[in-house]
């Protein structure tokens, strides 16, 4: 409020961190807080927006054009810039990335990450996929998270942990493939896909059963 009166005016209500809490909680009072521009995403886990992955990668595209041709047009000098004037041209977006291959929200500055699911290598002992692995969170309930993975090597196999949570905070039940059902009870699986293979997996998801762990699934008790 001003001199002139009220101004910066939405249309809708505050909802900064309405999708956060909603994906904690998966309520539907908590469902309606969430603003338009942030809806896109959950659309599409509802499989009412199928078209959103090909939408997200055309526009993550397109950031990075922009980006890379803003740097290219920067007339400051070494000179005359301050060392954060370049942030402006990162060229890297992750929101996308997380959002579809994770299932969980890109975290706000300095926030811990909240996903439904974490991938692992075992061979290379690190996080994240392994060369060659991608993936796609199809749909996520209170109790179910469906993920295509596909191993686009034509010649070798590739093994992925796939961990309930970013912390191992949720538990594995069972994972549905192919029409088998195999029982898993623990808060990772590890998958091994062949050449030019891939699947979806439906998961039976405990949220929230295990207190959060920072331990690697190879070294965690469960």
């Amino acid at each position: 409020y001003g001199d002139d009166g009220w101004y910066e005016w939405r249309d809708e209500p505050h909802h900064r961190g309405a999708r956060e809490i909603y994906l904690w909680t998966l309520a539907g009072e908590d469902r309606e807080l969430v603003g338009r521009d942030e809806q896109r995403w959950l659309q599409y886990l509802e499989g009412t927006r199928p078209e959103y992955p090909i939408e997200a990668l055309q526009r993550d595209l397109e950031t990075v054009r922009q980006k890379v041709q803003e740097k290219r047009n920067d007339p400051t000098t070494p000179d005359t810039r301050l060392s954060d004037n370049p942030n402006a041209f990162r060229p890297a977006t992750i929101s996308s990335l997380m959002e579809l291959a994770m299932g969980g929200p890109r975290p706000e500055v300095g926030g811990p990450i909240h996903t439904r699911l974490r991938y692992f290598d075992p061979n290379r002992g690190r996080p994240g996929l392994p060369a060659d692995v991608g993936a796609l969170v199809d749909r996520i309930s209170p109790d179910e998270t469906e993920v295509h993975l596909v191993n686009v090597n034509q010649l070798q196999d590739r093994v992925v942990v796939i961990q309930a949570g970013t912390y191992a905070e949720h538990r594995w039940a069972t994972v549905k493939v192919n029409g088998a059902e195999v029982d898993i009870g623990g808060t990772a699986c590890t998958v091994e896909i062949g050449p030019g293979c891939g699947a979806q997996l439906t998961l039976a998801t405990d949220r929230y059963a295990n207190a959060p762990t920072a331990r690697l699934p190879w070294l965690s008790p469960a």
